[in-house]
């Protein structure tokens, strides 16, 4: 699954199944599994396999209904002509996650490190003086959150192959005035890899 694709797939399907109630659910989910053999959690990352379900059911309606679906997750945030890669996330377990990310020391540490420079886990210990048991502990974490992904491949010298991994974002911004905001700015290469935004928002990245 990709990066961002997983950071949103669970949220919504949630919202999917909210907005188009249980019946019509189990029918888009029937239609996927027999057209592609899929459910809807898996045509999520494969968001034009779903898209095409949903053409059938709503016809030219369905790119609006998938607008929906993904501002209930996060906003576009523009300047005039010029749209900028940023994200406001408006779903909650999502900020939550990021929070509870930034809000811990080593784990703050780790995606802030990790911004645009892909380390192995080792680095990453060693590079930020953070314990093993630990570490290994957060890092996991923060993969299993989607927040820290792989980003190529790196070898040792009895040339065993290891993960590099770096931060989702390139900036991340948390606004606590009246309510918690989180703006993002995804890498590029996450933005361009993401079925979904290149489905739904096609016009704007």
């Amino acid at each position: 699954m990709t990066e961002i694709d997983q950071l949103f797939a669970a949220a919504l399907e949630k919202i999917i199944r909210d907005n188009l109630g249980d019946t019509t659910f189990r029918s888009i989910q029937n239609r996927l599994f027999e057209k592609y053999g899929m459910s809807i959690t898996q045509s999520i990352n494969e968001f034009k396999k779903l898209d095409s379900v949903l053409i059938e059911f709503f016809g030219s309606g369905a790119k609006g209904l998938e607008k929906k679906f993904l501002d209930n997750i996060c906003s576009i945030k523009s300047k005039k002509d010029k749209v900028e890669k940023r994200f406001t996330i408006l779903d909650s377990s999502i900020n939550q996650s990021i929070l509870k990310a930034f809000s811990d020391d080593e784990m703050s540490k780790i995606l802030n490190a990790s911004i645009g420079e892909p380390w192995t886990i080792s680095e990453i210990l060693e590079k930020l003086d953070i314990p093993k048991t630990s570490g290994y502990r957060k890092i996991n974490l923060l993969i299993k959150e989607g927040l820290l992904i792989k980003a190529g491949r790196d070898f040792t010298e009895n040339r065993r192959s290891m993960w590099k991994y770096k931060s989702l974002f390139d900036n991340v911004n948390i606004d606590f005035n009246n309510k918690v905001t989180v703006n993002v700015q995804f890498t590029p290469e996450v933005v361009m890899n993401s079925s979904i935004l290149q489905t739904v928002y096609s016009e704007k990245i």
